[in-house]
């Protein structure tokens, strides 16, 4: 591999690349209050629908739908009755835009430095690919001519958009394509940077730096197909390609060294070369998927008012803390390096925060292990699918390490591992009976440790120096191990 990516100068052959990043929101629907519910229970209706093209604002058809209506398919949409709606089967008008929604798209392009049009007009953009009910996609121009600063320099952002994500593609044969409603209509934010990257290296931090910015507003979903990435790239005498649903950040250099290869092979057996659109297989190289759309497929959404900007809540907008920021935080309260990582991308960093500021006498890192290690540790030692400590639960465990109270247990921090482990064995239904499970792991008085010590020398048969790494196995999450010392060395 290295010698392949040394056969390339980048420079020399003219690479312009650039990336649409498109990022799910963890709020309700973009224009209706259905949930952002990804569902894999069965669909409790099917509709059948055909679509047909329409021309755009100036009267064109864009080619890209002119292709698809050429396939003469019909499409089956499915749906939930309690979690879709009218809006999703285009039979009734969308309601006002999600307000979190466009907040959280408005920070994002003031953190890339964009521009801001004075009015916001949704648009509708055509695509009749089935993915959509309605035959286009409700879309919002947020932000422009931005930028994001690289370790090899600025890249341009083109656009910030706030736009409806598409039905989900369950089936297809000859005739038809099966979607899944609960998808369509979730918030999505598309970041078009400029084609300022100049090699496959400054892609992929693009590509991270650009996904940290989403999450630090805390509104990015999480999990698999939450955040997808298109690439468009060119090289000198190859016109622009737009490749299709790049998943992994791992693969995104080697997406592009394998463009760049097919793109010079193209060039030197003097191919018919046009810009289209590729779809990214499995093995990361790509296939032709259809022309490359043009403007012409986009024209003024008529059921939703213009939104007027008010600058001064623009300005009075409050950013988040970037990633590079909350690191040096968390290693200034003394996290480990490993942890730092850990919490800086871990949606749980608001409450690991807020339990910091409530336990000041706890050592964040404690509080850190118990949030983030402690239920992956139990997960797989239980060989579990799913394990974690809410935040309820987390309270009252760092309430008992704190010395506990009328109704929690104080506890020590030896014990946190086998009480989480307990709590995933026996899920306790209620309060009470955490505090249950708790109290068995409760820390013995000085009184009691005297004598639980006392019983333990008598059961010991072996060398003496040896005694303390018996009593404080046998005592373990009963008692802090220094106290233990502590009285044997008075004895």
């Amino acid at each position: 591999m290295a010698e392949e990516k040394e056969k390339i100068n980048y420079g020399e052959i003219g690479l312009r690349a650039g990336l649409e990043v498109h990022q799910q929101l963890a709020t309700h629907k973009l224009f209706c209050s259905c949930p952002s519910l990804v569902r894999q229970d069965e669909p409790h209706f099917k509709v059948v629908r055909e679509l047909r093209p329409l021309a755009g604002e100036l009267g064109a058809i864009d080619p890209a739908a002119i292709f698809e209506r050429k396939k003469k398919k019909h499409y089956v949409y499915e749906g939930y009755n309690d979690s879709t709606c009218l809006v999703e089967l285009d039979e009734e008008p969308p309601h006002e835009i999600n307000p979190e929604a466009l907040k959280t798209a408005l920070i994002v392009a003031k953190l890339l430095h964009c521009e801001f049009p004075d009015v916001l007009q949704v648009m509708r953009k055509t695509v009749i690919d089935g993915s959509n009910t309605s035959g286009f996609q409700r879309t919002l121009l947020i932000g422009l001519n931005g930028y994001l600063e690289t370790s090899f320099g600025k890249v341009g952002i083109q656009t910030v958009v706030l736009e409806e994500d598409a039905a989900r593609r369950i089936a297809e044969d000859s005739m038809s394509v099966t979607f899944r409603l609960d998808r369509l209509g979730i918030p999505l934010i598309e970041i078009a940077t400029a084609p300022d990257c100049k090699s496959p290296e400054q892609v992929k931090e693009v590509a991270e730096k650009l996904g940290a910015l989403l999450r630090a507003t805390g509104k990015a979903a999480r999990g698999i197909g939450t955040i997808r990435q298109d690439l468009n790239i060119s090289i000198k005498g190859h016109p622009r390609i737009e490749l299709k649903g790049v998943q992994e950040l791992p693969h995104m250099t080697k997406v592009v060294e394998l463009e760049v290869k097919r793109q010079l092979d193209a060039i030197k057996h003097k191919e018919k070369l046009e810009p289209h659109v590729r779809a990214i297989l499995p093995d990361l190289s790509s296939k032709y998927l259809r022309p490359m759309p043009g403007s012409a497929r986009l024209y003024p959404e008529t059921d939703i008012p213009l939104i007027f900007l008010d600058k001064k809540e623009l300005e009075g907008l409050e950013l988040p803390k970037m990633p590079e920021e909350i690191k040096k935080e968390l290693s200034e309260l003394g996290l480990s390096k490993d942890l730092v990582e850990q919490m800086a991308s871990s949606p749980k960093l608001p409450m690991f925060f807020e339990f910091v500021k409530t336990y000041k006498n706890l050592n964040p890192n404690l509080i850190a292990t118990t949030i983030l290690v402690i239920p992956k540790e139990v997960k797989r030692k239980l060989q579990l699918p799913e394990f974690e400590l809410d935040e309820n639960i987390l309270d009252r465990l760092f309430i008992g390490l704190s010395g506990g109270d009328k109704l929690v247990p104080a506890i020590v921090k030896e014990a946190i591992p086998e009480i989480a482990e307990a709590i995933a064995k026996e899920k306790p239904k209620s309060l009470e009976e955490l505090y249950k499970i708790m109290a068995r792991y409760k820390v013995l008085s000085d009184a009691e440790l005297k004598k639980e010590i006392a019983k333990l020398r008598k059961e010991y048969s072996g060398p003496e120096e040896k005694f303390l790494g018996f009593a404080i196995g046998k005592l373990r999450g009963k008692a802090d191990p220094q106290k233990i010392m502590a009285l044997l060395k008075q004895n």
